[in-house]
């Protein structure tokens, strides 16, 4: 006899990193059908996965600091209330699935829990397996961003995270060539790879990939065919969230010789798509 299903109806955003899918949750947010617990990036199947530290005691209790901040002058007692049990919810353990679903309490009719963490593209198949196995219901959208473009946003957003942007202004092409390689932004733009490892672990009908392009061409028809994807029902999206800019980079133009030093990378990303079977944007070369 088969276990039931741990999670019931289960949408996972896996990034890419810079990609636009804070702008997705600003709009999926607002959607009845969907519930998103007061972390839109809780990382739990990443840590499952690959790095359990990131959701150790003290971990969390960094993040919790966040949630429970809050002006006595403002802040309506009811909803304070139900952040601090959300709260008490997070800072709970053991972290395992019960623990995971528990931030999901206050879902109401929504039939989709959603988390949001650019982390899981970087899941081994296995754990795709495993996840899929564990739940009833469960789609996965992965939006692909031009790798130089993706790769240069994400430099500039980490520095700035870190108080560090004044070193673009200091760094030679070669010591910034470096700091890429020496990081994960290489990782987060293996758009090949981390498709690979879903396709080998999910059924066809659980991934979706789209393009970030479509978010300023046509972000509508991108939102309708996610939720065409998730079956659930078309909503109107105001003007004021489509035209908004969310966490964006410091604006700054790629060094001269950078595109160059990258291009061996994003050209296997470009043929490795395409022998995938995906139609690529026409400015990605």
């Amino acid at each position: 006899m088969t276990d039931a299903p741990v999670f019931d109806h289960l949408f996972l955003s896996v990034g890419a990193m810079k990609a636009g899918t804070t702008w997705l949750y600003d709009v999926m947010s607002r959607h009845p059908e969907v519930h998103f617990s007061h972390e839109k990036e809780i990382h739990y199947f990443y840590a499952q996965a690959l790095r359990p530290g990131l959701l150790s005691d003290r971990a969390r209790m960094r993040r919790a600091k966040g949630y429970l901040a809050f002006d006595p002058e403002v802040s309506h007692p009811v909803t304070l209330q139900r952040r601090v049990r959300w709260a008490a919810s997070w800072l709970d353990g053991p972290v395992d699935d019960a623990w995971f679903n528990t931030l999901f309490l206050h879902r109401g009719t929504a039939r989709w829990i959603a988390d949001f963490s650019n982390l899981n593209a970087l899941l081994p198949a296995n754990h795709w397996r495993e996840i899929h196995a564990r739940t009833r219901k469960l789609r996965v959208l992965y939006t692909l961003r031009e790798p130089v473009d993706r790769l240069w946003s994400h430099v500039r957003f980490h520095l700035k995270m870190h108080g560090q942007s004044q070193l673009l202004e200091n760094w030679t092409v070669d010591e910034l060539f470096a700091h890429i390689q020496q990081g994960d932004y290489l990782e987060h733009t293996d758009y090949v790879a981390a498709i690979a490892r879903m396709r080998k672990g999910l059924p066809s009908e659980c991934i979706h990939i789209d393009f970030f392009d479509r978010i300023s061409t046509d972000p509508r028809g991108f939102v309708a065919d996610i939720e065409n994807f998730m079956e659930i029902d078309s909503q109107t999206i105001p003007d004021q969230i489509v035209s908004r800019v969310v966490n964006p980079s410091p604006p700054r133009p790629l060094p001269d010789g950078l595109t160059e030093r990258l291009e061996p990378f994003a050209r296997s990303q470009r043929d490795g798509l395409k022998q995938m079977g995906f139609t690529l944007p026409k400015h990605w070369g």
